[in-house]
């Protein structure tokens, strides 16, 4: 019998079925996958109408495990929030899980709490609920929470981001001090939030664990390239699908400026790429620019580049990557980002091109794994051109024959169910220390 058979685990983040943003897939393939590894999987979420439309597929059910027992809270005092010009669901949220979540843990035995989320203010639940219910609880950080020093460019709502993250400090030391345990995407952050609280628990040795963002294979299933046929050119159709506007402007300026330069030598497979980027940017609106495009336009390739920002459901965004003859990753101006999509893009096989800064843990993944991808990096001005148009030329002969990268270490190491079982390793270190205290 497996020795963790019978523990329960309670996740708690923002999303669910049909809503189908970024934050929900780290939940969404746990829950897949833990009863493989040994545990029950509880998920407790925000409901349906506390999300964002552009989020909401009604037809994206399959990417849902159909047996996992699934609570969500409806809103609740909403229009004290309207009155206060607060629409995140993190806040909006808080009172009806934490109502729910306590009575889930006073109802039955859970033997942990793991809270999964980008909105971090739900990250105060667990502390709460620790001292309430005496269930120990893991932080999941996607991103960094606290930023010391952030500037805050958010315009008309400078002023509720400047206060969320003076409040963030006090808020991150209260979560993070009682946590048992703490996962990350990138190793940096833990580094981070180690010299920030020395003495935290959760921050000893095999409880601050990295675990990148892991891929469930079986998704492209429930999501047949339809329409992708028509929609391809005879060109290199090249598809990027995410988050890009400003934040991701120096990584793909990277890639236009060597596409610039290499159309500039002749290089004859330039003319035949087609850059496809979707989803880029969910505030944008008709006449507003598309600012990976402007950028594209700057280097003299708009026309090898079409953006479309609006934001694009899960099944599509993996439909245009299934038909894709090659994909882009791109990367942030933070050396500790962790792009969600890689492993995800990697397990399609197709040839992959990557634009990191130069100094990005990510570099590690290419250097440890040969057929990864290829590896563009930014950040050293004319330092990194040489370099980038050689990559660059490397991953058009790549698509040029239709190439494709069995991966088969990397599909391995970075599966779904690879990634729960290290889940699950923390969680019993976790719940075996409970039951020797206890004694």
């Amino acid at each position: 019998m497996n020795h963790r058979s019978g523990r329960r685990v309670l996740i708690v983040g923002t999303s669910w079925s049909p809503a189908m943003p970024a934050s929900v897939h780290r939940s969404r393939l746990l829950a897949w996958s833990l009863p493989q590894a040994g545990l029950q999987a509880t998920v407790l979420t925000a409901g349906p109408r506390f999300q964002q439309s552009e989020w909401l597929d009604n037809g994206g059910a399959a990417f849902f495990p159909p047996h996992t027992e699934v609570h969500e809270v409806a809103p609740s005092g909403d229009w004290l929030w309207s009155r206060l010009g607060v629409g995140g669901i993190g806040w909006r949220a808080f009172l009806p899980l934490l109502q729910r979540g306590r009575a889930l843990l006073r109802e039955r035995r859970f033997d942990l709490v793991y809270l999964s989320s980008t909105q971090f203010n739900l990250f105060c639940l667990g502390p709460i609920w620790k001292r309430l219910c005496g269930v120990p609880y893991v932080l999941d950080f996607h991103d960094p929470w606290y930023r010391p020093g952030q500037r805050i460019t958010t315009g008309g709502a400078a002023w509720k981001s400047s206060l969320g993250n003076s409040l963030s400090r006090y808020m991150e030391a209260f979560a993070v001090n009682s946590a048992a345990g703490l996962v990350s995407v990138s190793p940096e952050y833990l580094s981070v939030l180690r010299d920030r609280y020395p003495g935290a628990e959760g921050l000893a040795e095999g409880r601050a664990v990295t675990i990148p963002f892991g891929v469930r294979e079986e998704d492209f299933d429930a999501s047949p390239p339809d329409g992708i046929a028509e929609e391809r050119s005879p060109s290199f159709d090249v598809v990027y699908v995410g988050v890009g506007a400003e934040i991701m402007a120096k990584s793909f300026r990277a890639i236009a400026e060597s596409l610039a330069r290499l159309r500039r030598k002749g290089d004859p497979l330039v003319g035949q790429l087609r850059i496809r980027l979707f989803g880029t940017d969910g505030r944008w609106r008709a006449g507003r620019p598309k600012i990976l495009h402007e950028v594209a336009t700057e280097a003299g390739v708009g026309d090898l580049v079409d953006e479309q920002p609006t934001i694009l459901a899960y099944r599509k965004a993996l439909a245009l990557a299934a038909g894709a003859d090659g994909l882009l990753v791109l990367g942030v101006d933070d050396p500790a980002y962790m792009p969600s999509k890689l492993f995800l893009y990697a397990s399609t096989g197709k040839p992959m091109l990557a634009s990191m800064r130069h100094d990005s843990q990510v570099i590690g993944y290419f250097t440890k794994y040969s057929d990864l991808g290829r590896l563009m990096q930014f950040g050293r001005g004319a330092a990194d051109e040489e370099g980038n148009d050689e990559v660059l030329q490397l991953f058009l002969q790549d698509m040029a024959p239709g190439k494709s990268f069995a991966r088969t270490e990397v599909r391995h190491d970075f599966s779904a169910q690879k990634m729960a079982e290290r889940h699950a390793e923390m969680f019993e270190g976790i719940a075996a220390a409970r039951v020797a205290h206890a004694r």
